[in-house]
C-alpha cells in the first residue's frame, strides 16, 4: 500500500490597513527598533550565556581543553599506505590513498587524503590553502583513518 502525500502552500494577503503587517513590518527588519546593551551593563546581569559558560569552565576546565593529541589515530595509519586502493565510509566511496599523516590546517591527529574515483569530494588536494596531494577538482577528501578500509576495491568509473 502506498500513500500519496501532497504539499500545499497557503498565501495570505492581509488587506487590513491597521494590521501589524501593513507597511512591511513583518518583512523589513530595518523597520524594527533593535535592543542594544553596553558591555558594562551586560557584565552586571545574571543568567547570561557568558556567566553560564564561565561557571561551566570553572567546574570542569578539562572539558574545554583540546582533548585531541597530536598522535590521535596514528596507530590506525600503520596499515594505510599512499597508493592503496580503499573504500571510505559512510557511503562506500572508493578511491586511492594520496596522503597519510598530520594535517596542520585541520584538527590535531592523523588524517588520510583520498582521491575518489568519482567527483564525490570537496577539493583537489588543497585544504585551507595547503596542498596535501594532487587530484582532479572535487575528487579529494581528508578523512580520519577509522573511516578508511584498504583492500582490493575495483575502481568505480562514472557512467
Amino acid at each position: 500500500m502506498s500513500l500519496l502525500y501532497k504539499r500545499y502552500r497557503l498565501h495570505v494577503i492581509d488587506l487590513d490597513p491597521s494590521s501589524v503587517t501593513s507597511g512591511g513590518w513583518l518583512e523589513d527588519t530595518s523597520l524594527v527598533e533593535k535592543y542594544t546593551i553596553s558591555e558594562e551593563e551586560y557584565r552586571k546581569r545574571d543568567g547570561t550565556f557568558r556567566k553560564f559558560k564561565e561557571k561551566m569552565q570553572s567546574q570542569n576546565s578539562s572539558a574545554f581543553e583540546n582533548k585531541i593529541s597530536d598522535n590521535y589515530m596514528e596507530d590506525l595509519c600503520a596499515n594505510i599506505k599512499v597508493g592503496d586502493r580503499c573504500e571510505v565510509d559512510p557511503g562506500a566511496k572508493r578511491g586511492v590513498v594520496k596522503f597519510v599523516g598530520r594535517a596542520e590546517s585541520l584538527a590535531p591527529g592523523f588524517w588520510v587524503g583520498i582521491q575518489y574515483d568519482e567527483p564525490l569530494g570537496k577539493h583537489d588536494g588543497i585544504v585551507k590553502g595547503i596542498r596535501y596531494f594532487q587530484c582532479p577538482p572535487l575528487h579529494g577528501a581528508m578523512v580520519r583513518p577509522d573511516k578508511v578500509k584498504v583492500g582490493e576495491y575495483p575502481e568505480r568509473r562514472p557512467v
